[in-house]
């Protein structure tokens, strides 16, 4: 650790008792993801927990900047684990760890070259949630390294891939993998004719349950979301056991708040893979800590372009966040937060590839912490559990409303930066706090616009109107105030135009308004407004020939 000599470095087992003691030390106030620690209980617990390079990071003094989840895991499970402790990390630098992209249980099966990866994966965790008596997409789902040494063991339910194909483009892939997989345990062949008769339906008797399954899959296709998961699952279910028993549905729905998810008829063992839930604890293994290697340094172009020519197994990268991360390179906000960069023990990249990109780009160096000579299969475990938001960091600094204040800076950073219209395009975290201290009015306006959330979100709004107000205060005041309240709007009022629209689509189920055209619509409006310019018609052109650019407010 020679670049950084206040940066100290150790392998250490963490016992319960010493999670307990670093947690009395834990710094900011976020809340904590309790998904997260129950998902890493269970794997400290039955013994599937591995030292894979991610650190407990802690200041000079002692204070816990990161590993509060994986502590309190230790601390619940009353089984210890082997981490790497990074120490010496200074405190100003707390805001922007966990600020790294997280992966997916999509991002690993894909890195193994899994085909379907993505569709497995939602279908792994739907069964693991099922099998536990919970309701899929109302709760997170265990770590990925559990399901992929369930899938190991349990291969067979890939054979449910292919059947599931036939029911898309109505059917998400991942649930038809699953409820495949959870009908098979009762009867594999009617199991097949499910599925394929959701695309090619043999009858349209409207009381055919089939058949009404297939209208409420056209009517929320292209609707994602947990919750439309879960409906759709719900009521997947019900239209199968009625198809299993050879009945008609008089009605086919599902009301989460009168009934519990249902079960799939005479499945009390339904499959495998409820076999492999409960695997028996393991001691834990001997700790290796001599074959791991630790160094901080200066990461410049040149030895990023080195480090990313010999890349292991990693996911695809993403020019959004390469581009964000090279902003606060340039800008000089990239601080040495304790977060590693990963390399096995065959020299390989495991984990860190956005990041050196970044540096290549910005083309400045970086503090990094590097550790060497970690087992190839750490892979499957590296950067899961809750990436810390906006919203964390925003607590931490005593704001409040917090979550409508992160989308208002985001927002605002995005009208201001021209990228309302980009796809993929994200601030950083310091990029929001620098926004904050340069504009503080942002607050004020939060408080202008906290009436309008049944037309428009508040983040929204409130971006708008401290847009709006940099050219107008005063003006900007009534634009919204008179579009809250729609009080003496003339007949062709800029305004009225606007808020009518609003209304309409935020009651509609079947038209939808982008928040891009939300953001269009509105600066129209206000230049209309501004100009005293009757409206006949408000019209944002996104498509065609005439396709218009997002407009610059007046």
């Amino acid at each position: 650790m020679s670049d950084f000599p206040n940066i100290t470095s150790r392998v250490e087992r963490i016992t319960p008792d010493i999670a307990k003691s670093m947690l009395e030390r834990i710094i900011g106030s976020a809340k904590l993801d309790h998904a997260s620690v129950q998902a890493f209980q269970r794997d400290m617990h039955d013994g599937r927990w591995i030292l894979n390079g991610s650190p407990i990071v802690l200041s000079s003094d002692g204070q816990v900047l990161d590993g509060r989840a994986r502590l309190n895991a230790c601390a619940r499970s009353n089984a210890p684990f082997d981490t790497l402790v990074i120490q010496g990390v200074d405190i100003k630098a707390f805001e922007t760890i966990d600020s790294i992209r997280k992966r997916t249980l999509a991002d690993v099966l894909s890195m193994r070259k899994e085909k379907h990866g993505r569709a497995l994966g939602a279908a792994l965790k739907i069964v693991w949630t099922y099998n536990w008596g919970g309701a899929p997409g109302t709760s997170k789902g265990p770590t990925p390294t559990t399901l992929l040494s369930v899938l190991e063991e349990h291969p067979e339910i890939r054979d449910s891939v292919k059947p599931a194909l036939r029911a898309m483009p109505l059917m998400p892939h991942g649930c038809g993998i699953a409820l495949h997989y959870l009908t098979s345990a009762v009867d594999s062949v009617r199991a097949d004719q499910f599925l394929a008769q959701i695309q090619d339906p043999i009858t349209d008797a409207p009381d055919d349950p089939i058949v009404q399954l297939r209208e409420i899959l056209q009517t929320t296709r292209g609707q994602g979301g947990a919750r439309k998961q879960t409906y759709i699952l719900a009521v997947s279910i019900k239209a199968l056991n009625a198809f299993l028993a050879g009945r008609t549905i008089k009605l086919l729905r599902f009301s989460p708040d009168r009934e519990s998810f249902p079960r799939i008829v005479n499945s009390s063992d339904w499959g495998p893979l409820s076999r492999a839930i409960a695997p028996q604890k393991l001691e834990a293994a001997p700790l290796n800590a001599h074959r791991i290697k630790i160094k901080a340094l200066m990461i410049g172009p040149e030895m990023a372009d080195k480090l990313l020519a010999d890349r292991g197994p990693n996911r695809a990268v993403s020019s959004a966040v390469i581009a964000k991360y090279a902003r606060d390179i340039e800008a000089g906000r990239w601080q040495l937060n304790g977060q590693t960069i990963k390399i096995d023990s065959d020299g390989r990249l495991l984990d860190g590839q956005h990041r050196l990109e970044a540096v290549k780009k910005a083309m400045k160096a970086i503090p990094a912490i590097v550790v060497e000579g970690l087992p190839t299969d750490v892979i499957n475990s590296l950067d899961i559990g809750r990436k810390r938001s906006m919203n964390d960091v925003l607590r931490e600094h005593g704001e409040t409303n917090t979550i409508t204040l992160a989308s208002a800076l985001r927002w605002l950073w995005m009208i201001r930066t021209g990228v309302v219209l980009a796809a993929n395009s994200s601030p950083s975290i310091g990029e929001l706090l620098e926004l904050l201290e340069a504009v503080p009015e942002i607050r004020n306006s939060l408080r202008n616009v906290a009436a309008i959330h049944e037309i428009m979100g508040n983040g929204i709004a409130a971006a708008l109107h401290c847009t709006f107000a940099e050219k107008d205060a005063d003006l900007a005041d009534v634009f919204f105030a008179r579009l809250i309240d729609g009080v003496n709007l003339a007949e062709h009022s800029p305004i009225r135009h606007l808020r009518e629209r609003l209304i309409k689509t935020r009651a509609s189920r079947r038209v939808r308004l982008a928040e891009a055209e939300r953001v269009a619509l509105s600066i129209k409006a206000w230049n209309a407004f501004r100009n005293d310019r009757p409206l006949q018609l408000l019209l944002w052109r996104n498509r065609g020939v005439a396709r218009e650019g997002l407009p610059s407010p007046l």
